[in-house]
């Protein structure tokens, strides 16, 4: 489903009031990365498109032996996990903000059925870090 029609989704099932309390880092330098343990979590029409979308990063429960565990959340679903590499680099960054962000993502690539999902850089997440603090103080 296209962002901007996941948008209007949430906008008619009254979903938006807890994505504008998130911080949005869809407008930080990226790099794109396959979502994890994915297998039964998303049905079949929403990996058959390529198209960008809206997710939402979480961090987790601790139910797994990982330090960090981040699920990535479309339509208030969870879709997947972040590799181990990305939880572990994001988990400090994202606890900071609140343990939840907004994040632009995307379907699978040509033959395969991983999503994917965009994650800002380190750099990006500490000069948004240094930002929000400037602006809270």
């Amino acid at each position: 489903m296209p962002t901007w029609l996941e948008h209007i989704c949430h906008a008619l099932i009254g979903r938006t009031r807890s994505h504008d309390d998130l911080p949005d880092l869809r407008d930080l330098p990226t790099s794109r990365v396959d979502v994890e343990r994915t297998y039964y979590l998303v049905d079949d029409p929403e990996r058959r498109t390529r198209d960008d979308r809206l997710y939402v990063l979480r961090m987790g429960r601790g139910r797994t032996r990982r330090a960090a565990d981040i699920s990535v959340h479309s339509n208030g679903r969870v879709v997947g996990y972040l590799p181990a590499a990305a939880s572990a680099a994001l988990a400090a960054p994202l606890a900071g903000l609140g343990g939840a962000a907004i994040v632009n993502g995307a379907g699978p690539r040509p033959g395969t059925t991983r999503l994917r999902v965009d994650l800002p850089s380190a750099d990006a997440m500490r000069s948004l870090r240094a930002t929000t603090e400037l602006a809270a103080a």
